[in-house]
């Protein structure tokens, strides 16, 4: 009996904890705009070549054609793909995903 009462007193009082740390997450669907947006000191430099100029000099091994193209398709998208969200430094989701797709 002690036993069964020791653990419906511990299933209360976790559960309780729980419903408490839920409680003061915000919701998923809550949005507020973004604190701070870093952008990489780079983007300046990826002018009008679309960043075949940096890839021929710091990426060996990939196609710098498809590089410039998928990392100027990434840059030029305005739309962001979630409200309220969008990925801290552009350019290092471009130069990650463009150098990922063109190796």
């Amino acid at each position: 009996m002690t036993s069964e009462l020791t653990i419906a007193l511990a299933v209360l009082f976790g559960g309780s904890l729980f419903v408490a740390g839920v409680s003061r997450v915000a919701p998923l669907t809550s949005w507020e705009t973004p604190r701070e947006i870093k952008e990489s000191p780079e983007l300046s430099g990826f002018g009008s070549d679309g960043g075949y100029g940096h890839c021929r000099a710091q990426l060996p091994g990939v196609d710098c054609a498809c590089f410039s193209q998928k990392a100027s398709q990434i840059l030029a998208e305005t739309n962001e793909r979630a409200l309220g969200w969008s990925y801290a430094d552009r350019w290092d989701l471009a130069r990650t995903q463009a150098t990922a797709a063109c190796s």
